[in-house]
């Protein structure tokens, strides 16, 4: 398979399905300005720096071409659901809005608008609402996504309102033969809204689906948004994902990533802090083990003074299992009084596993506070032998040892039912699984 091979069939699939695209003219436009952009440009490849150490003939090895629908039901979702009875449940299946499976969405000070619907009815609101990528390199995935886009939703949280239960989306996939999908998700958030996000992506089949996500937050002044992501794809599947979240004065934004499922994971994160006094905290788990990757890009950006970033990545490798954390954050010279911090501690748990760390700060103006660090290696020999010590054989001791490295992160996530299933994911997937729930 060639390199140029991806495009060649992006084009070709745009070719087909261009005119049952929705939004006439307008759209038909935008449509082929991202083809014809992401064509000149080219997917990335390793010669991106901030793409380097991402499989892309593994990402190539997916069809890029879209399956026929298949409706998924009820019943077969119902399994892959958390236990989430009292939140505002949202589904998009294979990336368009589904009224049916969604739920509970009648609520005062939430809106939930239909992308796909959005886009045919009113084609001039749908290009207003989603925001055109850019000329940035790493938006090249969120072009495909609007090269292709038909449907996902839009989500208006009305000022001054807070939700006690969270609002939660289901990325479904629901393809039985390999496919790509496309899906859009815009949040608002008006000043001085709080809610809690929940994004939980699952699969209701086995085939190769490769998930491509263009998605962004807005906040506006005072907003809160605590913004929690479980992966728990199937085997076979692949996700992209491109994030854009912007911060006004005084508004507050938590992100608990928990990359737990799937073949291959690709997220891209860009934080813009643009208002004074706007906060953000990011938190991140990954697990590659077998021959999964997982490779993760966080671009934090302070504009606004007083500004402030605390970011702690852990990832744990096993097996043939690589990942990656490239995290960066500027700090503008409008951006006196910031304070940034930057962690990324990964675990190797086998000869062959693979983690790769680029933590980076780029700090333009004085009378700032920032620091990071980053550590790769495996257990600590001396813990271990403290903990045999203590009675526990080896086995046990790298369990526990492992699981606690696990535990700091996920014990800070808020909601107890994707805490709990978080804890479920890296205890089954750990080496010595078994020791683990008599260890607990």
């Amino acid at each position: 398979m060639t390199a140029t091979a991806p495009i060649e069939r992006i084009a070709a699939l745009h070719g087909r399905l261009a005119p049952a695209l929705g939004g006439g003219p307008a759209w038909a436009r935008r449509r082929g300005e991202a083809l014809g952009t992401l064509v000149a440009r080219g997917l990335p490849d390793r010669r991106d720096e901030n793409w380097k150490y991402l499989d892309h003939a593994r990402l190539a090895e997916y069809p890029f071409d879209a399956a026929p629908q298949t409706r998924a039901d009820a019943a077969s979702l119902a399994p892959l659901l958390l236990p989430l009875e009292d939140a505002r449940r949202i589904v998009l299946a294979d990336g368009r809005f589904d009224a049916e499976l969604s739920s509970n969405l009648a609520a005062a000070g939430l809106e939930v608008v239909d992308l796909g619907r959005l886009l045919e009815r009113e084609p001039e609101a749908a290009l207003k609402a989603l925001r055109a990528p850019g000329a940035d390199p790493d938006d090249r995935y969120a072009l495909l996504a609007d090269a292709f886009a038909a449907g996902g939703a839009l989500l208006r949280i009305a000022e001054g309102h807070t939700f006690e239960e969270p609002i939660y989306v289901v990325h479904l996939a629901t393809a039985s033969e390999p496919a790509i999908h496309q899906a859009r998700l815009v949040i608002d958030a008006g000043a001085r809204s709080r809610f809690t996000l929940v994004e939980h992506f699952v699969a209701a089949g086995e085939a190769a689906a490769l998930g491509n996500l263009a998605a962004e937050i807005s906040l506006a002044e005072g907003a809160s948004v605590s913004h929690l992501r479980l992966h728990r794809h199937s085997l076979a599947a692949a996700q992209v994902e491109t994030w854009t979240v912007r911060l006004a004065a005084k508004s507050r934004y938590e992100q608990h990533l928990l990359a737990l499922g799937g073949r291959l994971l690709r997220s891209n994160l860009r934080l813009a802090l643009d208002g004074a006094g706007s906060a953000c905290r990011l938190d991140g788990l990954f697990l590659a083990d077998g021959d999964r990757q997982v490779d993760l890009l966080t671009q934090v950006e302070h504009s606004g003074s007083a500004t402030e970033t605390l970011q702690d990545y852990r990832g744990i490798a096993a097996g043939r299992g690589r990942g990656g954390f490239n995290g960066r954050i500027t700090v503008q010279p409008t951006a006196r009084g910031a304070n940034a911090s930057q962690s990324s501690r990964n675990l190797l748990l086998s000869p062959l596993a693979e983690i790769n760390t680029r933590p980076q700060l780029e700090i333009l103006v004085d009378d700032v506070q920032c620091r990071h660090g980053a550590t790769t290696g495996t257990l600590d020999p001396d813990q271990v032998f403290y903990l045999v010590s203590r009675g526990l054989d080896p086995a046990a001791a790298r369990a526990l040892l492992t699981y606690a490295f696990c535990r700091d992160v996920i014990g800070r996530v808020p909601v107890a039912a994707v805490r709990l299933a978080a804890e479920e994911l890296v205890a089954a997937a750990l080496p010595d699984r078994e020791l683990i729930g008599r260890l607990d």
